[in-house]
């Protein structure tokens, strides 16, 4: 195996760039090395590019969607072979500490979402090490390619985690603000796999709207800057509002929409990190006995729609809309960071030259 690798490298605010790097190394015995096959950039690393998570320290390989195929493991590894194919959530899992065994593993002590902490580098690289990787690492099943399963770990396991809080059910009517990845998978899993009978898509990128309406993941498609939204959905519902909203997009406006939207006994899922501390609309929700839940994904449900994907019903591919080697990763970011060229999610491809 190669001793230095290309990576993307975060140097602070505003100071990307691809660099010659060590491959890593295994370091404990439940770690295993992957081999890049596909990675992608996710929102929150074009967070971190522009400084807007402090947090993060640097220099750090970001990068936290991806797959790959085994190519080292440690002594203390079982069930996966040298050679294997697997998805990865985008967190380290140690399933020991006080976070984990009380089911809040985004919360690992031991670990966190790669790119993102000291020691955790992330997979915008040509390989990356998994820490206990048993806990994290999903094989590819035959019959799946990796761009079937790339937004598994990740897009599909908050938009998930979205739609549960929501608590969407058979005949529901939903409105989604803010289609970007996670919102469109929000907008799939509501319309296919929990059978909402109506949901709405809210954006102002109307590429977004266009490809919901395309995929058939939703009913209706409103541009704010177009449109008074919730005059649209009230119409919809016959002036009752949805049973639940979701949102992702993480500004003030999305939050004020989707509480004037929500009709009696609703709810207003956020799963958006926010960037600054907004005012929630609590005079529009006692009175209608809305409930606001927030949080962060615990990486949960994953075996279920692993077979969602295995049947047809989450077929994530239509937001797959750009692909590059890892050679042209800063192009890659600037169109997929500025939300150019109709770009949804943009493939890496660490081994095509």
């Amino acid at each position: 195996m190669e001793k230095i690798m290309k990576a993307l490298v975060y140097h602070g605010p505003h100071k990307l760039s691809l660099d010659d790097v060590p491959v890593p190394t295994i370091q404990a015995p439940e770690d295993v090395i992957l081999k890049v096959t596909l990675a992608t950039p996710c929102t929150s690393d074009v967070h971190i590019a522009e400084g807007h998570i402090p947090f993060v320290p640097y220099p750090i390989i970001l990068g936290h969607e991806f797959c790959g195929e085994i190519v080292e493991m440690g002594s203390a590894v079982t069930g996966f072979k040298v050679g294997d194919r697997v998805h990865c959530l985008p967190g380290v899992i140690c399933n020991q500490c006080a976070m984990c065994k009380i089911g809040y593993p985004s919360f690992c002590q031991n670990g966190g979402c790669y790119g993102n902490f000291e020691g955790l580098n992330g997979a915008l690289a040509e390989y990356v090490r998994i820490p206990y990787a048993m806990n994290s690492m999903i094989h590819i099943p035959e019959g799946l390619v990796e761009e079937d399963v790339i937004l598994l770990g990740d897009m599909l396991g908050t938009a998930r985690f979205g739609v549960e809080n929501a608590e969407v059910k058979k005949g529901d009517t939903v409105a989604v603000f803010g289609v970007g990845p996670v919102g469109l998978c929000a907008c799939l899993l509501a319309k296919n796999v929990y059978e909402a009978k109506t949901v709405i898509a809210v954006d102002i990128v109307q590429d977004r709207l266009d490809a919901a309406l395309k995929e058939g993941i939703v009913d209706y498609a409103f541009n704010p800057n177009d449109v008074d939204v919730v005059r649209k959905i009230k119409e919809i519902t016959e002036r009752r509002g949805v049973n639940a909203a979701i949102e992702t997009a993480g500004v003030q406006s999305t939050i004020n929409m989707a509480a004037r939207s929500v009709g009696v006994g609703g709810i207003v899922s956020t799963i958006s990190l926010f960037a600054k501390p907004l005012e929630l609309p609590l005079d529009l929700m006692p009175n209608r006995n809305i409930q606001l839940k927030t949080g962060i994904q615990q990486c949960e449900g994953v075996d279920s729609m692993l077979e969602e994907i295995q049947a047809g019903r989450i077929n994530t591919r239509f937001m797959l809309t750009h692909r590059s080697p890892l050679n042209d990763i800063m192009k890659a970011m600037d169109i997929f960071g500025g939300n150019k060229e109709g770009c949804i999610k943009y493939l890496i491809t660490p081994y095509e030259r």
